[in-house]
């Protein structure tokens, strides 16, 4: 599921909280006629000054956000002059959280960032602990919610310590909301349901209704999606985020048109529209935008439909937002095919189409440079954490030489004691400084290696999305182009069809192992294993690739036995039984046999899949079993292929802990053959050795 792919999760915070110093019992007037006595007396009360200003900036901090922007700014200049490291971390808090309600998530991240990498960070657990919290959001915001997860616990673990119940609770929610962005359901329910039983729904708690909302929808249960945000809506409190009424709203509307009440979806989307407007967040409202469109389109309105998605199409490139753009030029592809005006609808399918392979492209280069950016954060905090480890050896050795000169009228037996003492202290020290150099060099190692990998991943990809898809989209074009301008005639037509059907039956595969195999690569393919019986898989693939198998006329003699059972993720072995059977009717003359037949081991069940085809020679068919090796050849009938169809099936069957193997004879054919464990105590004993 793809819902939540342009829209954004409620992340929650308190930024009161963090200005620890003082609490929310004056006005705004009463806080400025106190700056003014300062001013006017020339006060040396100047960490006094400091705290009024984060104070005023707390105030506006979710009504008036060029106020909290102009007092923190105060605060932080005048913190940094009297070096006042509480007033300053407080103040890059609420310079972030004006940069996250804006919606600039990084500057939100740079910001948070610079305040964690302050040197005497580590002194301020308080502080250290909410801006952990707003590095996660502007990650978990920008849609890396790995690197984010591992912020938010930091946080949670640091509140919890400061027995803070309201800053572990926060980051808890937080936890949940990346469960629900990578889009486990079931784990977020849980979370937030556990969060909703702790508290009663209050500002600072508003999220959790909110989220509670998204996941059922998520999960298709749309009467407790709707009864969780109408709780939002009539929550009666004040001085809570507003953006949560703007995403409730929005919900709602999405809700009230699945259930094709369009009415009722319009009001909820111009509610939305109405708060973020209230708000200046100009990108969030395109979601909204976007979905009157559509209830206009479902209603045949289609001035209306049109209207709107341009609306959102403008703001969306206006402000570079573009995973809003990509939304709004799909509706817009959908309005324009709609009235029949195919040019336009070409035009924005072109920049659908576009977007989408920016956005993907975008994916990759953000987590390699987020990845980077890890690495130097982590490797500045080791080194911070050397110095800490020094300046506490020398603080040791000066605590330890005062002592010394008190006790000189002490026996040389004391002496000798503490003495032998210190150098114990030291010596323990120094190996524990040791230590922890030791794994962060090997943790900055194997992140160097990470990306190593993923720029040649990235590399690959690119390589054949530029080779092997442009080919037949190119094909694709210049048809349309010459039926478009009449310059093609009905023959001409029936005689181009055929080639343009292979070319896409090509492209259509080659896109599934595409993103099967990136998938894998970049975020980690799950594995599922399940008892089934694998002549089930068989029969269905069989089936699939039947129509290919009779245009050249090739017989599949199907010997597996039935009850073949093994354990093994069902989808995964399903794409290397399709790929194999794919391969072995590519290289196999017109009629020709691939035959399938299985048997039964002592802890696994071996499957071989045989055909009379071309063969291959010994130095390729060592080749084609190579690490990352794009190997491959054209079939009997010329058809293409990329190598990632073999470079799947040798995944997947590894990560299955099974065997793949083949054998051949140029001229006379191939047999490819493949293992699996029989049952769950096979497949843990294969995965331990």
């Amino acid at each position: 599921m793809n819902h939540l792919q342009n829209i954004y999760l409620f992340f929650v915070f308190i930024i009161a909280g963090t200005v620890s110093c003082f609490g929310q019992s004056n006005t705004p007037d009463s806080l400025r006629d106190i700056l003014l006595v300062y001013e006017s007396s020339n006060s040396t009360e100047d960490t006094a000054r400091v705290n009024t200003l984060l104070e005023l900036a707390t105030f506006y901090r979710y009504s008036e956000f060029d106020s909290t922007l102009k007092y923190a700014e105060l605060a932080k200049e005048k913190s940094q002059q009297i070096d006042f490291t509480k007033g300053f971390l407080n103040a890059q808090y609420l310079l972030a959280t004006v940069a996250f309600n804006r919606g600039d998530y990084q500057k939100t991240y740079e910001i948070a960032r610079k305040g964690l990498g302050h040197n005497d960070i580590n002194k301020f657990r308080i502080e250290r602990a909410y801006l952990n919290q707003m590095v996660g959001i502007s990650y978990a915001a920008q849609g890396s919610y790995q690197p984010g997860l591992s912020y938010f616990i930091e946080a949670y673990e640091l509140f919890k310590e400061l027995d803070q119940d309201l800053g572990a609770f926060q980051n808890l929610n937080n936890i949940g909301v990346s469960y629900l962005k990578i889009e486990d359901y079931e784990e977020a329910l849980d979370i937030f349901l556990q969060l909703d039983s702790l508290r009663t729904l209050e500002a600072s708690t508003i999220s959790v209704p909110v989220n509670l909302g998204f996941i059922y929808y998520e999960l298709g249960d749309l009467d407790n999606a709707e009864e969780q945000l109408m709780r939002v809506l009539n929550f009666k409190g004040g001085d809570f985020d507003q953006r949560a009424i703007g995403l409730a709203t929005f919900k709602l509307g999405d809700i009230y048109l699945q259930r094709e009440s369009y009415s009722r979806a319009q009001s909820y989307f111009k509610r939305s529209i109405e708060k973020y407007n209230e708000l200046g967040n100009e990108l969030e409202k395109v979601q909204s935008l976007n979905g009157i469109s559509k209830t206009y389109l479902r209603l045949g309105d289609l001035e209306e439909a049109l209207a709107f998605a341009e609306e959102a199409y403008d703001i969306a490139h206006e402000f570079g937002g573009l995973p809003e753009k990509h939304t709004s030029a799909q509706t817009l592809y959908q309005v324009h095919k709609e009235r029949n005006e195919f040019e336009e609808a070409l035009s924005f399918h072109e920049i659908f189409s576009s977007l989408s392979d920016s956005l993907f492209n975008n994916d990759i280069s953000r987590e390699v440079g987020r990845m980077q950016a890890e690495n130097e954060f982590r490797e500045r905090e080791l080194n911070l954490r050397e110095a800490q480890q020094e300046q506490n050896l020398r603080n040791a050795t000066e605590v330890a030489n005062r002592n010394f000169f008190i006790i000189i009228s002490l026996s040389l037996l004391i002496i000798a004691i503490v003495v032998a003492y210190l150098q114990y202290r030291n010596s323990s020290l120094r190996k524990k400084a040791n230590e922890l150099l030791k794994e962060k060099n090997e943790y900055i190692k194997q992140q160097t290696e990470r990306l190593e990998e993923m720029n040649e991943i990235k590399t690959n990809l690119f390589s054949i999305i530029a080779h092997d898809l442009r080919g037949p989209l190119s094909s694709l074009y210049g048809f349309l182009t010459l039926s478009q301008m009449g310059d093609l005639s009905k023959e001409h037509i029936q005689q181009m069809i055929p080639d343009l059907a292979d070319r896409f039956k090509y492209t259509s595969n080659l896109l599934n192992n595409l993103l099967n195999w990136a998938k894998s690569q970049l975020e980690g393919y799950n594995v599922h294993p399940e008892a089934l019986d694998f002549s089930a898989i068989v029969n269905e693939n069989v089936n699939l690739i039947s129509s290919q198998a009779k245009e050249k006329n090739i017989r599949i003699v199907n010997q597996i036995k039935d009850s073949a059972f093994v354990y093994t993720d069902k989808n995964m072995v399903g794409l290397v039984i399709l790929n194999l059977l794919s391969n072995a009717v590519k290289f196999t003359h017109n009629d020709g046999e691939v035959t399938i037949w299985n048997e039964e081991k002592e802890t696994e069940v071996e499957f071989h899949i045989k055909d009379s085809g071309i063969g291959i020679d010994e130095e390729k068919l060592t080749q084609l079993f190579k690490e990352s090796n794009f190997y491959t050849t054209d079939g009997t009938n010329e058809e293409k292929g990329t190598g990632l169809g073999m470079m799947l099936c040798k995944d997947f069957i590894s990560k299955n802990n099974g065997r793949l193997w083949a054998e051949s004879e140029v001229g006379k054919g191939s047999t490819f053959s493949f293992s699996l464990p029989k049952n769950e105590e096979a497949f843990n004993k294969a995965a331990s050795d």
